[in-house]
């Protein structure tokens, strides 16, 4: 008779799990709380990704406006001086001091990063300028590194003497 009674147990078991499948019995509740949840969540993560999304476009446009503010700037500073030197070697001896004071009014990581092997690199500056030819690129050089650029402020040195004698180069001429 304990053969018997565990499968009419069975039975009762499986009827029992029919009815609940079959709609007879009520969803429990937990499993609609679990799956509105889940739904609460995604909405989250949407607005999350959401929200970076349109911060990296923020970001992005940020960043476009400055460089555009600073290539403005740096175009408007890359012009000729009123009075142009007489010579080749007097305009490089001024653009080789007008780099010189540029890169030693940034920041101090800057200054001691020039500092190493100074006289290398004007030397170096020097020559490149000889090398150019261009008397008018080596004005303006002068010219516009002395002039004030805050929208350079922040920019490694390196590069931003890099951007304003490419400015130079780029309006007046001459090999790079």
């Amino acid at each position: 008779m304990v053969g018997g009674a565990k499968t009419r147990l069975g039975m009762l078991l499986a009827a029992s799990l029919c009815t609940g499948a079959c709609g007879e019995a009520e969803a429990d509740p937990s499993i609609a709380q679990a799956m509105e949840t889940k739904s609460d969540m995604q909405v989250a993560a949407a607005a999350v990704s959401d929200k970076k999304r349109a911060e990296a476009k923020e970001a992005k446009a940020a960043a476009e406006a400055q460089a555009a503010a600073r290539a403005a700037e740096i175009k408007a500073a890359a012009t000729l001086p009123t009075t142009m030197p007489k010579s080749l070697e007097k305009a490089c001896d001024a653009f080789v001091e007008s780099f010189d004071q540029f890169m030693l009014a940034g920041a101090e990581k800057d200054v001691l990063r020039w500092w190493d092997g100074h006289r290398k690199k004007l030397g170096e500056r020097r020559s490149n300028c000889l090398l150019r030819k261009s008397v008018e690129v080596a004005a303006c050089g002068t010219q516009a590194l002395a002039a004030p650029l805050p929208s350079l402020e922040g920019m490694p040195r390196r590069d931003a003497a890099r951007e304003v004698v490419q400015a130079c180069i780029d309006a007046y001429g001459g090999e790079t």
